[in-house]
Formats: C-alpha cells, structure tokens, sequence
C-alpha cells in the first residue's frame, strides 16, 4: 500500500481510512512531510475538520525541521523551495480533542503558536549543514535525488539519538501506538472519525498495527495531496534576487 511517493514533478502523500468490516471508529490516516506548499497544510486542516479528534506530532505549533529545510533551500536557490513553507498545523483552531502521545519529546511553543527557543536554536544548528549538502548535490535537484516512496512494508532506521526498545520500536512511535490502541478499545463501536497526522516515515507501523492486530481494512483512499510541485515553468525556478527571501 503506497503511503508517500516521490516522482519527477514532485511529492505527494495519500490519504486513507481505516474501519473495521462491522463498521464504528475510523481512522483517517495523513501522512505528512514537514516541508511543502501552503495549500497542502490547507488541505490537511481541511480534512480535519471532519474529525472528532486527532493524534498528531509533538506539539500544535510550526515545524523546526521543516523551516531549516525550506530556509536552506531558499538560500541556495532550489528551485522548488521558492513556494514552500514548513509544516504549521493550526490544530487548535479545530476546537476538537488533539493527543499529542510524544508531546515531551518537543518543547511546547510560545504565545500565538510561535516557534520556542529550542526551535530556533535547531534551526540556526541545522540550516548551515542543509544549505552546504544542498549547494554540493546542485541547484534544482537536491530533492529529486532523494528517493522517498513509502509504503505500508517500509522500514526506516531511527533517527540519530534514538534507541529502539525491546518491542523494536522507538519512543515515539511506541507512544503513538500506545494512543492508537486506548482510543481504539474505547470508542471501537462509536460512529466517529479521529485522524492520525504524524510524519510519513511514522505511518508504515501505524498501517500495519490498524491492519495487524487491530483488525480494520481500508474502507477508502481518498485523493492525494501535493506537497512539493516542480513542474513550473523554467523561468520561474530562479526567482530575482529583489525580494526572493521575503518569506
């Protein structure tokens, strides 16, 4: 089951719903990237507003990961960076339950879902690096070259300063499968819908404990969302220096 998938002209992610055959809880599940077009982020919120909760990632405010990737890619003119912004899912604004199973993995943000320090500080740290990686692969085709398909049977190593458990999981995603499961048990037979917003490198062990242990089938897949779009007109991939950083 392809989950996310790179191509030639872009990024997109799937959007699915699992239930069980008898009916009752449906889980919508979006696997996200952390960088991409505004509309995408829309798109997102907008699906939401059907749900009567959802489990989402580490805290309701905007991407550090994301903002040093479109930072580093502005900086070094790629040409489908002159559009994104990084990931800013006003959760909040839903006015529904939002689980946020590894909130203390994050600092909470400021007033106004302002970035924290901490935020600010792993942009400073990290941006100079994806900027030099960016600048040696070359101009306009950093992202392409970066193979990402995703699918229910991927298996992603964890990121550096992550340990896997006994159960072969990492933190978080044992957190996240720990919410899944006492949501699931609790309001297995109720006529709700709750998404799962994480990372898409997350989602592959999500399907598979819905689909596993937990018993659901997809019920529907629902139309993909685009997030990162190179196909654009050629002289629209090198913006003018006059005002191209006023993001």
């Amino acid at each position: 089951m392809r989950l996310a998938e790179w191509s030639e002209t872009g990024y997109r992610t799937s959007v699915r719903v699992f239930q069980r055959p008898a009916g009752g809880l449906r889980w919508v599940v979006i696997p996200t990237i952390h960088m991409g077009h505004p509309d995408y982020y829309w798109a997102i919120w907008q699906r939401l507003r059907s749900c009567q909760a959802v489990i989402a990632e580490q805290y309701d405010g905007p991407s550090s990961t994301g903002y040093a990737y479109v930072t580093a890619m502005r900086l070094t003119r790629q040409r489908a960076g002159r559009e994104l912004v990084h990931q800013d899912i006003d959760y909040g604004a839903l006015g529904v339950p939002i689980i946020f199973p590894d909130a203390h993995t994050a600092p909470p943000p400021e007033e106004d879902r302002r970035m924290p320090d901490v935020g600010w500080a792993d942009v400073v740290v990290h941006t100079p690096a994806l900027a030099l990686q960016m600048a040696l692969s070359g101009r306009d085709d950093w992202i392409v070259k970066d193979s990402l398909n995703i699918d229910d049977t991927t298996e992603f190593e964890p990121m550096p300063g992550e340990k896997i458990g006994p159960n072969g999981r990492t933190e978080r995603d044992d957190l996240l499968i720990g919410a899944i499961r006492e949501i699931d048990t609790a309001f297995a037979v109720e006529d709700i819908e709750v998404a799962i917003v994480f990372g898409a490198a997350h989602m592959p062990l999500v399907v598979r404990e819905l689909t596993g242990r937990l018993g659901h089938s997809t019920a529907a897949a629902e139309a993909w969302l685009t997030a990162i779009d190179f196909d654009e007109p050629p002289y629209l991939r090198k913006p003018s220096l006059d005002g191209w950083m006023d993001w």
